[in-house]
Formats: C-alpha cells, sequence, structure tokens
C-alpha cells in the first residue's frame, strides 16, 4: 500500500486565471527595483495630515519608478532594519498606482529580518529567486528556497532557474515554490503541456500530480530517461484530506485599495468645490442649527483651504460680515487614518465578510489605546480598490469634542475621478450649557478639477476680505488678513466670540405683560490654551456665569454655574390655575452649582452635581401683602444630584435624583401657620428623552418626553412646569408630579424664513387640590434673516389650545435680535 505522507506532498493554490502556473517557461525576469539605500523619511511620511510631504514623496518615487517603465514585473529589494515593513508597502503603493497591472516580487537578501505582517504579504504577488540568488547546483536550491520562505511565509517564491532541476523540479514544487525553466528543457516541455485551469499540484522527487478544481482527471507524471512522462495514479493510497474555506486575502485587497487611492490623489492637481458644513445641535434646552457654504480649493502638496460665502442660523442667511470669524470646533485630528497613504500601520485589518456582488468589508481597529484612532469598517470594490464608504467611532477624545460616529461615503466626483462625496458624523460635546449631541454633515459639490483657473481663483479668495479657512495639521485656521494685504496664519485657534441680544418678552398675566431686555454674551472655547471654557451673559438685573474645565481632577471634568440676580419678584399662591391677590412674598435667589462628569463610553455619561441655592424671602409693600403672614425662613438650600446620560445618534436619554435639604421652619398666614414639610428634607427625580432626525435636507423632526417628581414640596419649591406646554399661563399650577411630551417639525420655506410648528401636551398633578390636570399647546417659530446691525432674528409664539383648568390658555411670545461678533 503506498502512502503519500513520505512524499512531503504540497499543495499550490491558485494555479489557473488568477495566477500564472506553477510551472511555466519563457517569463521574463523581474527588474530590480532596489531601495536598500533609499531615504526612507524621504519616500515615507509618517502624518496623513502632511499633505505636502504625501506628494513630495509620491514625486520622489517618480525618480525611482520612471526610468523602470515597460517592465513587467518589479523585484523589490529593501533596506535593512525596521523600516523594511514600511518601505514595501510604500514601494508597493506607488509602483502600482504608477503601473496598473505591475506584477511585484520581493527579493531575497540573506540575513535580513524576516517580514511577518500579512498587510506586506498582501503587497506583493510573491517572492524572487533569480539565477544570482540560486547559483548553478540544483542540489542547494531547496535550501534557499526554504530560507527564502522564512524571510518571507506569506507569499508563494518563484525561481528562475539558470538551469533544468530535472527530478528535483517535483520537490521544489512540493515545498511550495513555483519554477521558470529554460526554454527547450524537459521541464519546459512539462510546462507547456500543462491543462488550463484552476489545479492543485502536488510534488516529490521526480513525481508530479496535477488535481483539477471541478471536472477532470487527476495527472501524474514522473521523471523517467531525462524527461518527465506521464504516469498512471496509484489506486492503493492512503489520503488525509482537510477540507476548510479558503481565507479571504486581506492583504492584496489593501494593498489595490491603496494603490487606487494614491492613483486618484496623483490625477488630481487641483480641486474646486463648494463645500457646505451643516451642525445641528441637540440638548437639554431643544436644538438649534448653525450652517456654513464655503468654497473650497485643493492643490496638490498644499493644506485645503475654505472661504466662507454663506453663514446660516436655523437654515437662514445670517447678516455677517464677509471677514468675521467665529470660532471652529471640531474633534482632534489624528495623524492615522484608515488604510492611509502615509502607511503609518497603526491599524490592524480582518476580512468582514462579502457586502453583496463585487464588495467586501474590511474591518480596522488600533493596534493600541490611543483614542484619536478609529475602529470601524470599509466597504471596498474588490475589482477596482475603490472605497465606497468608512464607518468609523472614537470616543474618550480630548477637548469639547469627546466622541464621534461617522459615516465618509465616496463617490465618482468627475470622470476617472473617486473621492470623498460626503461626510456625517455624530458628536457628544462637552460644553458650559452640559453635555449636547451634535450632528455634522459636511458635502462636497459642483467640483472642478485640474481647471486652468483654479490658481486665479484661489489668489483672488487670498486677495478678497473673505474669511478664509486652511486646514493644518492641528485642525482648520483662520488665515488672518494683514494691514499689508497678505494673510498670515493664525497661531492659536480662534475660540472666542461676543454676541450682543435684546429680547422682547409677551406674557399676558405677567406684570407687565410686555417686557424689552437686552444683554451681553460673551464666550471662549479654549481660555489661557488650557481647554477652559467659559460663557458670561449679564442682563444688568439677570448675570451667569458657566465654567467647564476638562479632566481638572483624576480625569474628571469639573463644571460651575452661577447666577447673580440683583432684583427678585413677588410670589403669590395659585388656586383655580389663577394667581391670589394675597399672601405675596417677595423672593431674591442666588444660585451656585458644582458638577464633577466622566463619559463612561458608549455614549454613556455620569455627572454629580451640588447646587447651592440661596433665598432671600422678606414682605412685599405693594397690594399683595397679608398683615402678619409668616414669611419661610431664608438662607441656603442644598441639592446633591446624580445624572445618567445617553447620546447616539440622535437619540438622547436623561435621568438625575437628588436629595437636598433648606432651612427649616414655618410659613403662612395667621390662624394657617404650617410647617415646611419633610423638615427640611426633602427629593426630586426626573427623566425626559429625546429623538432628532433629519428625513429631507434641512427639514428636522424633534420628539421629546418627559416626567419630573419627588417628595416634600411647596408653593415655595415645586416641580418647574413652566415651558412644557406652549400657550399656557407660567402659573397655571404648583406641580409635585408631571408628564409632558411634543414633537415639532422644522423646515425651510424659502432662503428668508424658516418655520418650526409643534405640537405638545402635558398633565401635572397639583399641591393645591391634589387634583390632576391636563394642557395641550401649539408652538409656531420662525427665523428670519438678520437685517441693519442684526445678525439674526427669531420669533417664537405660543398658543394653548387646551386646558383642564380655566383661564390660562393664552397666546405668549418672545422675539430675539441677535448681533454676533
Amino acid at each position: 500500500m503506498r502512502s503519500c505522507l513520505p512524499f512531503a506532498l504540497a499543495t499550490v493554490m491558485a494555479f489557473g486565471q488568477d495566477a500564472p502556473p506553477p510551472l511555466g517557461t519563457g517569463a521574463a525576469r523581474p527588474v530590480d527595483l532596489d531601495l536598500r539605500a533609499a531615504p526612507v523619511a524621504t519616500l515615507v511620511t509618517g502624518d496623513t495630515r502632511d499633505v505636502a510631504g504625501t506628494e513630495a514623496a509620491r514625486r520622489a518615487w517618480q525618480t525611482y519608478l520612471e526610468p523602470l517603465a515597460g517592465a513587467g514585473s518589479l523585484r523589490i529589494l529593501l533596506p535593512p532594519g525596521a523600516e523594511r515593513v514600511r518601505m514595501l508597502l510604500a514601494a508597493s503603493q506607488a509602483a502600482k498606482a504608477r503601473f496598473p497591472g505591475l506584477r511585484l516580487f520581493v527579493a531575497y537578501q540573506e540575513g535580513a529580518a524576516p517580514i511577518l505582517d500579512e498587510d506586506a504579504w498582501g503587497a506583493v504577488d510573491g517572492g524572487a529567486l533569480v539565477p544570482a540568488d540560486l547559483g548553478g547546483d540544483p542540489g542547494r536550491w531547496p535550501t534557499i528556497l526554504a530560507a527564502a520562505q522564512a524571510q518571507f511565509p506569506g507569499r508563494p517564491w518563484t525561481l528562475w532557474a539558470p538551469v533544468d532541476p530535472g527530478p528535483l523540479a517535483g520537490q521544489l514544487l512540493g515545498d511550495g515554490g513555483r519554477l521558470e525553466v529554460p526554454a527547450g528543457t524537459p521541464s519546459a516541455q512539462l510546462a507547456q503541456s500543462l491543462p488550463r485551469g484552476r489545479a492543485d499540484m502536488e510534488g516529490g522527487f521526480g513525481d508530479i500530480t496535477l488535481r483539477p478544481r471541478g471536472a477532470g482527471p487527476v495527472l501524474r507524471w514522473v521523471y523517467r530517461k531525462e524527461a518527465w512522462r506521464p504516469a498512471p495514479v496509484p489506486a492503493d493510497r492512503n489520503e488525509v484530506q482537510v477540507v476548510d474555506r479558503e481565507a479571504y486575502d486581506v492583504g492584496a485587497l489593501l494593498s489595490r485599495v491603496r494603490a487606487t487611492a494614491a492613483r486618484n490623489l496623483a490625477a488630481v492637481r487641483s480641486a474646486w468645490s463648494a463645500v457646505t458644513v451643516d451642525l445641528h445641535f441637540q440638548g437639554e434646552g431643544g436644538s438649534a442649527d448653525l450652517g456654513y457654504l464655503f468654497e473650497g480649493f485643493e492643490k496638490a502638496g498644499e493644506p485645503e483651504e475654505l472661504l466662507r460665502k454663506e453663514l446660516r442660523f436655523n437654515g437662514v442667511k445670517a447678516n455677517v460680515g464677509g471677514g468675521a470669524q467665529f470660532p471652529v470646533i471640531e474633534a482632534r485630528t489624528s495623524l492615522a487614518a484608515p488604510v492611509a497613504l502615509a502607511l503609518t500601520e497603526r491599524y490592524r485589518y480582518a476580512d468582514g465578510g462579502p457586502a453583496g456582488p463585487g464588495r467586501r468589508i474590511l474591518r480596522f481597529a488600533p493596534v493600541d489605546r490611543d483614542p484619536l484612532l478609529y475602529t470601524g469598517e470599509l466597504t471596498v470594490e474588490e475589482a477596482s480598490g475603490r472605497i465606497l464608504e468608512e464607518r468609523s467611532r472614537r470616543s474618550g477624545l480630548p477637548g469639547i469634542v469627546r466622541s464621534e460616529d461617522r459615516v465618509i461615503t465616496y463617490g465618482e466626483m468627475a470622470p476617472g475621478i473617486w473621492r470623498i462625496a460626503r461626510i456625517h458624523t455624530a458628536e457628544r460635546w462637552v460644553a458650559t450649557g452640559g453635555v449636547s449631541q451634535v450632528l455634522r454633515d459636511i458635502a462636497y459639490s459642483a467640483c472642478r478639477f485640474n481647471d486652468p483657473a483654479f490658481d486665479g481663483a484661489r489668489a483672488a479668495a487670498r486677495d478678497g476680505k473673505g474669511s478664509l479657512l486652511q486646514n493644518t495639521r492641528e485642525g482648520y485656521r483662520y488665515l488672518v488678513k494683514q494691514a499689508d494685504g497678505s494673510r498670515a496664519l493664525e497661531t492659536r485657534a480662534s475660540s472666542r466670540a461676543k454676541a450682543v441680544g435684546g429680547v422682547v418678552l409677551v406674557v399676558p398675566g405677567m406684570e407687565p405683560p410686555v417686557m424689552p431686555l437686552a444683554g451681553l454674551l460673551m464666550f471662549d472655547f479654549n481660555a489661557l490654551d488650557r481647554g477652559i471654557q467659559y460663557s458670561l451673559l449679564t442682563a444688568g438685573v439677570w448675570n451667569s456665569l458657566n465654567l467647564t474645565v476638562s479632566k481638572a481632577l483624576l480625569g474628571l471634568d469639573l463644571t460651575s454655574q452661577a447666577v447673580l440676580t440683583l432684583f427678585g419678584g413677588t410670589e403669590r399662591p395659585v388656586k383655580d390655575g389663577r394667581q391670589e391677590d394675597k399672601e405675596g412674598v417677595d423672593r431674591r435667589s442666588q444660585l451656585v452649582e458644582l458638577g464633577l462628569g466622566r463619559d463612561l463610553g458608549a455614549g454613556f455619561r455620569l455627572e454629580a452635581l451640588g447646587n447651592f441655592t440661596h433665598d432671600l424671602f422678606s414682605t412685599p409693600k405693594d397690594k399683595y401683602r397679608t398683615p402678619g403672614f409668616l414669611n419661610p425662613p431664608s438662607g441656603w438650600t442644598l441639592l446633591g444630584s446624580a445624572q445618567l446620560t445617553w447620546q447616539h445618534k440622535g437619540f438622547q436619554i436623561r435621568s438625575k435624583y437628588g436629595e437636598g435639604r433648606r432651612p427649616q421652619g414655618d410659613f403662612g398666614a395667621p390662624g394657617a401657620v404650617q410647617p415646611l414639610p419633610g423638615e427640611g428634607r426633602f427629593t426630586r427625580w426626573e427623566g425626559a428623552a429625546g429623538y432628532d432626525v433629519e428625513p429631507a435636507k434641512g427639514v428636522w423632526l424633534n420628539s421629546e418626553v418627559g416626567f419630573g417628581g419627588g417628595r416634600f414640596f411647596d408653593r415655595f419649591s415645586p416641580l418647574s412646569f413652566d415651558g412644557r406646554v406652549s400657550g399656557i399661563k407660567p402659573y397655571a399650577v404648583v406641580a409635585d408630579r408631571m408628564v409632558y411630551g411634543g414633537v415639532s417639525l422644522a423646515f425651510p420655506t424659502g432662503p428668508n424664513l424658516r418655520l418650526t410648528l409643534g405640537l405638545n401636551h402635558g398633565r401635572a398633578h397639583s399641591l393645591t387640590d391634589q387634583k390632576t390636570y391636563g394642557f395641550t399647546g401649539l408652538k409656531i417659530a420662525g427665523d428670519l434673516p438678520g437685517f441693519w446691525w442684526f445678525t439674526t432674528i427669531r420669533v417664537d409664539l405660543g398658543a394653548g389650545l387646551h386646558s383642564d383648568v380655566k383661564g390660562v390658555r393664552t397666546v405668549n411670545g418672545m422675539i430675539s435680535f441677535l448681533h454676533l461678533y
């Protein structure tokens, strides 16, 4: 009984249409690309943000590759040391981008360190052993082949044999090698007679067997009398067959992707396009939109520049000067992007399976814990190597933007030019107003590539007075106009702005029912260049300061808020939806709040808050005074709370629980004096969930539901139901429990008006009579372009549609004027 095992047989894969057969003749030897003394720093850049370095490397490769034009294949000789892998990847990328279809081989270099990186294996078609490597003694060739395979094990090695190895050809093939033999030799005659088609080849000394992958006979040859002769296949063989799914060649696809990207980059010497940037903010106080229209200029080897053509607040063009420079907030840039042309090798890749006919998913993850790197997947067109889509995410970022979940869509922006068409990101910002979710959308259109008018248009943009941004390694920076007409890049990112605002409040039932207010707002996202954020709002009688310090204590974010009011107001009890004209108490409050917060990952954030409110109660001097009424005790009210939030792609959920204590005492009219409930202790809890979605460009659908409750409430410390339902008077109910919800739709009606229509409903449990009341309201808002001195104008109206309490439905509103500078 004959066994295959003593022959140490091997299977040679991909024999057929995908690759040359393992045994051939007449193929030209590869031309050498000698990089042993090449300057690695010049040919391989380490930072994807360095566009000048990337362009310089591309041009440097041209000096190496142009003399080799017309070669059918190249043999790459690499420098010694740790840069062998990066140089191999860079050489493969440059050569395949310049000469599509070129076959690449790595050279055997005795004593060189082995290359065990799977991505590097896919960068070439295999290894090449030329006559200078092999020498004239075929008996040594198996040893040389084994050494080469140990140096580069991921691809087959081809031996360009100076002489016919005779029966040794079977052993070399069985050891996993490929052979190119001289013409006219016995092995060449066998090579010419091999049938075409996918097959597996087994080999041993003087013995070769060919097994087709499909229909067809098994063929065998043995070496006798100085020739390869057909022989029968043994029938009494003991065979062990191991069947497994063939692993997908991720490295080869990565190599094709990089080469295609480099080829596209080389084809574009200049790009002139329209760039729109839209940001949708979703926070605890509601939603808002900010949009930009830029004219974009990109030139090979130079940073991208963006000329601002238009600024939009809530979808409406703002009245701003062309040179006004407002802060630009973006996630911290990374020096390594997935499948980067800089080949920084900061990612590992894996096959994610098919994504449809001719498409493949490549998954990637960083090799270390650098929070700036991405985790995600690429959808790739296998035949062309084009990236169709990238989905990636990262969290734990430093700065304002803490996490980012993005989708990058690619497309053919012009015939033969494949580039990024759109970038959509869902970000989480930690700023002075709390945690906000920001949906950012960047789109490129009206692209003009290699246009002769490009240089003139860019020069006109630089010479003009408009606001111009440049994309640097640290992010976008303003090119500031100088006195002599030139522009200079700002030394640090602009982070400060100011606004002057005016508000006219119309609230029937309040005193006075119409109240004009004015205020100054100042904010800075990076004060003292330390990542400190503050916002200051002063309106004379009412002033607020918010401060946030990132990673201030043991990796925790410190937040603080202070509110100073110079005048108070008279509070009166509510009965049957009406404020009574008695038992009034003047109240003036000051507030300080401190908080520590930490991101938990996956969109979750936990915060601990300490609220310190000082209330000064006094007897009013007007008609609402009740003789002998005992005011509640003045002093500090302390409230400690824990808040957990979750935000993800337009969804947000917030829950909060707190316990507090206020000064203990009594209050009330003569004969009806009562103690404060809970002996001064109280509990609060609340929660809310919201979702924002853009069903069409510029149209936003917003929805929210929420609840609140607790223990030990009274008329001086109720839940705030004000503003939950539009068109309901602010004193409609003094509540200790409530639920509410609403939906609104914001949509543009033209370039000068965006309307918002909303419907909301709430139910509140009254402290006064222990009954639950329902309320329904209609919200109408309009955003208008600014005129004269104002940047933008907004009108908000609320109309009560239904109320279980008579007399509290109304029509109220607010007109806001804002000048931003």
